[in-house]
């Protein structure tokens, strides 16, 4: 698996939309969270390898597997649901930051993240060249 693809699938955020985004606190993001779709940089993520992506978030911390191994585990990050779109950071090991946007409708989660140490992304997009990494997930029935 690419590391850019590892690195931009550690971060997850949400968007306040009146009705449909009623998170309010990292909890509303726990869960575990099936991978759906993702695309680095205008190019899609092959369907066999997003299929054996999932997230689990819990206290503030989130990890992610592929197949049965674990790819990161317990990376800590913030959600800032005052802003819109929600904002995410997530703090790697190595001390880099990871920031982005994200919002969560239902049973739907979907993200858009810079590379580490650049800019916050400003719409749910990932264009050639931009670096950005747009994920959409859905919450797995546990």
């Amino acid at each position: 698996m690419p590391k850019t693809l590892l690195v931009s699938l550690l971060l997850l955020a949400g968007q306040n939309q009146p009705g449909k985004d009623a998170a309010k606190t990292t909890r509303d993001f726990e869960g575990i969270w099936q991978l759906v779709s993702a695309m680095t940089d205008g190019k899609p993520t092959p369907a066999d390898v997003v299929s054996k992506i999932h997230v689990v978030i819990k206290d503030g911390k989130h990890s992610v597997y592929f197949k049965e191994g674990v790819l990161a585990h317990q990376i800590p990050f913030k959600v800032d649901t005052t802003r819109t779109p929600y904002e995410t950071t997530d703090a790697l090991p190595d001390g880099k930051l990871i920031k982005g946007i994200t919002k969560l409708d239902a049973d739907t989660l979907t993200s858009c993240v810079a590379k580490p140490g650049k800019e916050r992304p400003t719409e749910f997009s990932s264009k050639p060249g931009s670096g950005h990494t747009l994920r959409v997930f859905k919450r797995a029935k546990s």
